[in-house]
């Protein structure tokens, strides 16, 4: 790396352990590097840039001995590479918790959208306009927010996120991924390390015991349940449970 070169675009998203989808984390995804003085390299494997981007002010910085381009315009440099929902499930890791830097977690929403609107016209611009009112703060996985979609996208009613949840005798419940408190309805995604981590699994069966106890309905969600046939039985199951 010359000292003009930083790391950019998915390689930068990468590097602020951001979400990534699938086919840019194999080995053999290329290496996206900008320039500040004429193109980047030019080599097998690598995808240079000419040092521009957003017309906001963009940074440059260390990231274990890495010169990486900031979180935010990592982000907007990406999203000709992402779907509409990557580009979401990236904006809701920078406005939660998720990446071991400060400089790239817990964001105000609102610091994304100025970061877009002051931003030049480019590939992309019209995509993170989209995405952003599907943005929300305090998600914790990549796939709470593809679940939080799929229901949106069946019309169904818009739930609270990642909530400290209470029984009338204000026992603490839990911290359900999504919420509907009126319907007394949550939903929480699993991944096979609920299934493989002993204490996770146990806790995860004492949870729902203390929910079902309070009179709450929740709904546990696997990968298999947001594709297909499976997701379309998912929605319809949210739908009687919801009054949709």
């Amino acid at each position: 790396m010359r000292p003009a070169w930083s790391f950019s675009h998915l390689t930068a998203l990468g590097v602020w352990g951001l979400p990534l989808p699938l086919w840019a984390q194999r080995h053999y995804a290329p290496v996206h590097v900008a320039s500040d003085r004429g193109h980047g390299p030019r080599r097998p494997g690598v995808i240079g840039h000419r040092w521009g981007g957003p017309s906001r002010r963009s940074e440059v910085l260390n990231v274990t001995g890495l010169r990486v381009v900031d979180p935010v315009t990592a982000w907007m440099q990406s999203a000709p590479w992402l779907t509409e929902e990557e580009i979401v499930s990236v904006a809701d890791a920078l406005a939660g918790r998720w990446s071991p830097y400060a400089d790239a977690r817990e964001l105000p929403v609102s610091a994304l959208v100025t970061a877009v609107e002051h931003s030049e016209p480019a590939r992309g611009t019209w995509a993170l306009r989209r995405a952003l009112p599907l943005v929300r703060p305090d998600v914790e996985s990549p796939k709470e927010t593809e679940l939080r979609l799929l229901l949106g996208r069946a019309g169904l009613p818009e739930p609270e996120v990642n909530v400290r949840t209470y029984d009338e005798n204000d026992l603490y419940l839990g911290k359900p991924d999504l919420r509907w408190l009126l319907f007394n309805t949550c939903a929480e995604y699993e991944g096979d390390e609920h299934r493989t981590d002993k204490h996770r699994h146990r806790s995860d069966i004492a949870r729902r015991e203390r929910f079902a106890d309070a009179g709450w309905r929740m709904v546990r969600v696997t990968e298999d349940d947001l594709h297909g046939v499976a997701s379309k039985r998912l929605i319809a199951r949210f739908c009687r449970l919801l009054g949709v």
